[in-house]
């Protein structure tokens, strides 16, 4: 008997907020705000926003308490707000929980792949250093200051005292020796 006394309080409330009684939404928030935060902490669970959910299911309510036409209960509608409110809150949570996942998932994949690639370029770098080495004399220079020592054209023309043609035409040379070195 004390729930349907309980029904028809708040909805003789809405009907007095809704003729132009502001004092009747503060009974109605005062007498249906602890039922609301027990249900969403219910819907929601642990760890939920429980008030923050309120506050927007509440909002809601007063924005559209004025057209309300009760063909049904207030408690039954405010908590079926706040039960798409609730479900509202895990789906974003699920979101941000699988977003985290895919990142942390792409995060070590390209941590791993930076691996495999900074290895394969070490290897890669060690061949061409162990193939320069078995480059003629006289063909090291020009290759090793190009490619190790990260120098310019120009800047080996200068160094060699030769024209920056002929340092281009011993890197062709050089490099070509050095495939046939690296790959027989």
């Amino acid at each position: 008997m004390r729930s349907e006394t309980e029904h028809n309080s708040c909805n003789q409330l809405v009907s007095r907020y809704q003729n132009g009684d502001a004092e009747a939404l503060k009974l109605l928030i005062h007498n249906f705000h602890p039922k609301m935060i027990r249900f969403i902490h219910y819907q929601a669970g642990n760890g939920s926003p429980v008030e923050d959910l309120a506050q927007d299911c509440w909002f809601i309510i007063i924005n559209k308490m004025h057209s309300l036409n009760l063909r049904i209960s207030f408690e039954a509608w405010a908590f079926t707000i706040a039960k798409r409110k609730s479900i509202d809150w895990i789906r974003e949570q699920q979101r941000i929980r699988d977003r985290n996942q895919e990142l942390a998932t792409e995060t070590e994949s390209t941590e791993a792949k930076e691996s495999v690639t900074a290895s394969s370029n070490t290897k890669k770098i060690e061949m061409i250093r162990a193939g320069i080495e078995e480059l003629p004399p006289t063909q090291k220079i020009v290759t090793r200051m190009f490619y190790l020592e990260n120098l310019r054209l120009n800047e080996i023309s200068d160094a060699l005292n030769i024209s920056s043609g002929t340092v281009k035409s011993r890197l062709f040379h050089e490099r070509e020796n050095l495939k046939k070195i690296i790959n027989p």
